[in-house]
């Protein structure tokens, strides 16, 4: 029931076109400033505004901070706008695609735990709804970072570059190896003809994600794109390999 779709992306453009927001061209339009313009543009989409002060006594407190660092206030506090994800769930690490999961699970886990909303059902209104959007922002926030390719779209985010649904394979070879994998997961019959399908497709699946980890490593930011829509179309095979059933 895929093919159609499928068979369509072969009549798009497969031309891609990386669009970035450039605010500055040139050093020389800003001849007094000491900073690289590079650090001025993307340092405050990496890294959280360092502090801000708690609601309640008024105590300086990472904007990261679910609670208040005071210990004799502790206070639910409220969610920063443009708080990073990596500053949230990975605190003092590098701001990597590699990331280690099983540490930030951990970290989610403990933080989920101080600001479940159940925990504010007797108190004030506003702490009760800040409790939520906090427990809302650490559920995307881990959504995000643990998928690899949703972690990959956001780090492009971060970098400013943008990342368009429209945007699709400009490699006619590779998109006919998916298009080809695709027809075989359309004509499955039984689960040993799947799981040849998924053993294929997995094995895709991990060399692109090892691909954008060494992208992202050396800064190529315009491969790292190419590879997460690369990614992109794995994982729509992926998906429909879970959900693939004899009666199809």
């Amino acid at each position: 029931m895929f093919r159609p779709l499928f068979r369509s992306l072969t009549n798009r453009s497969l031309k891609l076109t990386v669009q970035r927001n450039v605010i500055v061209t040139s050093r020389q339009l800003l001849p007094r400033i000491q900073m690289p313009v590079q650090e001025v543009l993307v340092q405050p989409r990496w890294y959280s505004t360092p502090q801000q002060q708690c609601w309640h006594c008024g105590t300086p407190t990472k904007t990261t901070s679910v609670i208040c660092e005071n210990p004799e206030c502790h206070s639910i506090q409220p969610v920063q706008p443009q708080v990073n994800y990596f500053d949230l769930l990975l605190e003092g690490k590098e701001h990597t695609f590699d990331v280690d999961i099983k540490a930030m699970r951990f970290k989610f886990l403990s933080l989920q735990q101080k600001a479940h909303p159940d925990s504010y059902s007797q108190s004030s209104k506003k702490e009760h709804e800040y409790a939520q959007l906090q427990s809302s922002l650490l559920n995307k926030a881990y959504g995000t970072l643990k998928d690899p390719l949703a972690r990959a779209r956001y780090m492009l985010e971060l970098e400013n570059v943008e990342v368009s649904e429209s945007d699709s394979l400009h490699e006619p070879e590779l998109l006919m190896e998916v298009m080809e994998l695709r027809e075989e997961l359309d004509e499955v019959t039984n689960e040993e003809e799947l799981d040849q399908v998924k053993q294929t497709n997995d094995a895709k699946y991990e060399e692109t994600v090892k691909n954008l980890s060494e992208a992202f490593k050396s800064k190529n930011l315009d491969h790292a794109k190419e590879l997460m829509i690369q990614l992109q179309y794995w994982e729509t095979i992926r998906r429909a390999i879970i959900e693939w059933s004899p009666s199809q």
